[in-house]
């Protein structure tokens, strides 16, 4: 119940909204806003404009109170301080902490110096019984201090388990995929194994990066079982230790028998594969074509159609041997794979002659100073024409003989229209399941492609956002990526519990329209109260999307 406190400072006193809650038994006040002096306070209602009641103040509630409700009913915070240390600030332990944490990242991703800032607009002091002016980043990081990478994957696998059985799901096909997240932690900065120097996608080579290792099942699509290892490590090196990881931890909760792993083709290596065999796993993933080049030969007129998630595909299905072991084969033939394939050949092929344009230019001037040796003129056009198929449809010739004085090229057409037909379109799968139809393995691939919605989730800026971390050292980089990942998660819950009611919503859109559900502080004249004025809480007027979301969720949580 929402009240009126006052408090002496300096001889004069100030007035603030309080909620009594009890924290380790004993009623504390909670701080919800400052309204100043009471002069100020009547101020307010001065105004001949003011109505009865006047609204004072209003937090951003809907999505703090969502995150946190459904991590009640998950019992996440009596699962991370069962494993956590026992060790509380400012009344919280960190379990609560964590997932303070974590509510902050899913909502408003930032630096833990903005958390308070950001509390002190939302209904979370409030429910959660903190009170946000304490919780500084060194509350957090004193927090995080003493959780270890053991303590993270218990309380990963513990939540997993939780929610396997609550939701009645099964491990039975786990997608695979990594990713990697630029740090901004300096390159003379030595406290970090993890940060490292590599390739990614984000083309940030001139930072450090970490990497994560991540598998969901095809039911639920939401970040489970996770692993963070250094960010100059390739996909095929890091499988083998994440793929035997993840079944020991699995088969702790998990009847893992009939397990079916789905990935792609960065993890792939005959190494790989025989270990794969090894843990007597079962598989689905893509494969290059370019190792099977005999299959590339056969015709599309020999694909035949099957049905898909209601859509219709051409596949060709064989069995063949690859690295010792006989494999089930699929092509599946995409005319929108093929026209972006055609897309992006052209694009390469009109980059490649303007670069031939620049040399032809050059070896006409006098004033160019390349060398214009038969060799070394040779060695450049190599380098222009090579990748993808262009060695073979851009035709290079050269007038001179020992100095080049000049460079003919044109477009063979044939070969052109050959690599088109002949490699554009086709992806391979290959498994070991030979009870499988062909549907299914195709089908099993697709779910594996929703993976990459996590991925994108967790590097938007505006929610979940995992980069960028201002964490310096291995234990506590690993803490910030788990509060991250938990947050994800606690929304992919709220979200697969509303498409079970009929509302289907992406968890960036859900997570913003219950940003703008508030609750508000009303301040009535009543002079029976001691202050005069009585408090109650009331929730802002919706939008009709917005209030079907909240009914849902009220029956949900």
């Amino acid at each position: 119940m929402a009240s009126l406190q006052r408090r002496k400072n300096k001889g004069k006193y100030y007035w603030y909204i309080v909620e009594s809650k009890r924290i380790n038994g004993k009623p504390t006040p909670i701080v919800i806003a400052y309204l100043g002096t009471i002069e100020n306070i009547l101020s307010k209602f001065s105004s001949p404009n003011n109505n009865d009641d006047f609204k004072y103040k209003s937090y951003s509630y809907g999505a703090v109170y969502a995150l946190w409700e459904i991590a009640r009913k998950n019992n996440i915070i009596k699962i991370m301080d069962s494993i956590l240390p026992d060790k509380k600030r400012n009344g919280l332990s960190k379990g609560t902490s964590l997932l303070l944490s974590a509510i902050h990242r899913a909502v408003h991703p930032g630096s833990k110096r903005e958390f308070s800032e950001w509390a002190s607009r939302t209904s979370l002091p409030s429910i959660a019984r903190f009170d946000a002016e304490k919780l500084t980043s060194q509350h957090f990081w004193d927090q995080m201090d003493g959780i270890t990478e053991d303590m993270i994957i218990k309380m990963e696998d513990e939540i997993t388990k939780q929610i396997f059985n609550n939701y009645n799901f099964s491990a039975d096909r786990l997608a695979l995929d990594y990713t990697n997240y630029f740090t901004y932690i300096a390159s003379s900065n030595n406290k970090s194994d993890l940060a490292q120097r590599g390739h990614n996608k984000q083309k940030r080579n001139d930072l450090k990066q970490v990497s994560l290792a991540l598998i969901t099942t095809k039911e639920l699509m939401m970040p489970l079982c996770s692993y963070v290892y250094e960010g100059n490590t390739n996909d095929t090196s890091i499988f083998p230790k994440f793929i035997g990881m993840l079944k020991e931890r699995l088969s702790k909760y998990n009847d893992i028998e009939d397990l079916t792993v789905i990935f792609d083709k960065g993890s792939n290596s005959k190494d790989n594969f025989d270990l794969i065999e090894e843990l007597h796993l079962n598989y689905v993933c893509s494969f290059s074509l370019n190792s099977c080049k005999e299959l590339i030969n056969i015709p599309i007129d020999d694909y035949k159609i099957v049905k898909v998630a209601d859509k219709d595909i051409l596949c060709y299905r064989t069995q063949k041997t690859i690295w010792g072991r006989k494999r089930e084969c699929i092509l599946a033939f995409s005319q929108k794979l093929k026209d972006g394939q055609i897309r992006g050949l052209d694009k390469e092929i009109e980059d490649k002659l303007h670069k031939l344009a620049e040399l032809k230019q050059k070896l006409k001037s006098d004033k160019s100073r390349i060398s214009k040796k038969m060799t070394d003129i040779e060695k450049r056009v190599k380098n222009i024409i090579s990748g993808s198929h262009c060695s073979k449809i851009i035709q290079v010739s050269y007038i001179g003989k020992r100095i080049v004085k000049d460079i003919e090229y044109s477009i063979n057409q044939d070969a052109y229209e050959e690599i088109c037909k002949k490699y554009f379109g086709k992806k391979l799968y290959i498994s070991n399941h030979k009870d499988w139809t062909t549907e299914e393995i195709i089908e099993a691939y697709f779910g594996q492609s929703k993976i990459e919605d996590i991925f994108k989730d967790s590097k938007d800026p505006m929610h979940f956002a995992i980069r960028p971390q201002f964490h310096w050292t291995d234990s506590k980089i690993r803490v910030h990526i788990f509060c991250c990942l938990l947050g994800l998660l606690l929304t992919c819950l709220l979200r697969k519990e509303l498409s079970d009611k009929g509302i289907k919503i992406e968890n960036d859109k859900l997570i913003e329209e219950l940003n703008e559900i508030r609750e508000a502080y009303i301040l009535n004249p009543n002079k029976k109260k001691k202050s005069g004025f009585e408090v109650k809480k009331v929730l802002e007027e919706m939008t009709e999307y917005q209030k079907s979301i909240w009914d849902k969720l009220q029956e949900i949580i």
